[in-house]
């Protein structure tokens, strides 16, 4: 069975290497000027500010998945406290179970348990994330489009 839990950002950044690897080759677009290096310091000072919602998922006592989203007020509407998700991802080897749904899940619950009115999630294009909110009740907020320099 799978367990998804809350977990600290100082042991799944002891445990997360392979996992993030497999995350950035598999969809970073600008790897030339988007390198993997996470800033385990800002992390740290979210979660200790209780701004950041950190989820394990684990089988056997491997990480197979986590799942990261940042609580707090909007910037643009002071009277919502709402959760944007910052990173979702579940081994390639673990994605026909419904380890990425529970992660999904627990998220909601921990970010409406602490006051969240809203919970925003980015996805890729065409990805199996972006066709599995929708059935969940998400809708598209905003579209992100970049360009690098």
């Amino acid at each position: 069975t799978t367990e998804i839990r809350a977990s600290s950002v100082d042991e799944l950044q002891a445990l997360v290497e392979k996992l993030f690897v497999e995350h950035y080759e598999e969809v970073a677009k600008h790897k030339h000027v988007m390198r993997l290096a996470p800033d385990w310091l800002r992390y740290k000072a979210l979660e200790q500010h209780d701004s950041l919602i950190m989820l394990g998922a684990w089988q056997g006592g491997m990480l197979i998945g986590y799942a990261a989203s940042f609580i707090g007020p909007h910037l643009h509407y002071s009277g919502l406290l709402y959760a944007h998700n910052d990173v979702l991802f579940v081994a390639r080897e673990h994605r026909s179970s419904r380890v990425g749904l529970q992660l999904i899940r627990e998220t909601e619950r921990i970010a409406v348990s602490r006051g969240a009115r809203m919970v925003c999630w980015h996805a890729k294009e065409h990805t199996a994330l972006a066709a599995i909110l929708p059935r969940l009740g998400y809708g598209v907020q905003d579209i992100i489009l970049s360009k690098e320099f």
